[in-house]
């Protein structure tokens, strides 16, 4: 039988086009933790990211005459703190199925290990 993995810390970045959609999202992760009793860490908001491209409106010439197309992807950065592996994929999976559409995660995790027998070792 192998030890169960412990984590430090799990960091969830998550993006979309939608404040409100990621500000439900947030309140969802808060609850989930809350009842399954996890320890919340840092949460930020980043700033934006702003795509912009300019086309002409017309096939040929006419370059005075342009259209503005602009997107935002908005950032939210929520961690989750202590936690061993059974409970990190019981968690991440509850969260991934319930992840809103047009939302993209990314999941970074901190592993806590062992120092190897080489430091640990008396001389």
């Amino acid at each position: 039988l192998m030890p169960d993995k412990l984590f430090r810390s799990i960091e969830l970045e998550y993006r979309g086009h939608d404040p409100a959609v990621l500000k439900s999202y947030t309140k969802f992760l808060n609850s989930v933790c809350s009842h399954l009793n996890l320890t919340k860490g840092r949460f930020k908001i980043l700033p934006y990211v702003r795509w912009v491209q300019y086309a002409l409106r017309s096939k040929f010439v006419h370059k005075k005459y342009k259209l503005h197309y602009e997107t935002r992807t908005y950032i939210r950065r929520f961690e989750v703190l202590n936690l061993t592996g059974s409970t990190a994929s019981t968690f991440l999976e509850y969260i991934e199925r319930n992840i809103p559409e047009g939302v993209g995660m990314r999941v970074g995790y901190v592993e806590m290990q062992p120092l190897p027998p080489t430091i640990t070792s008396k001389q």
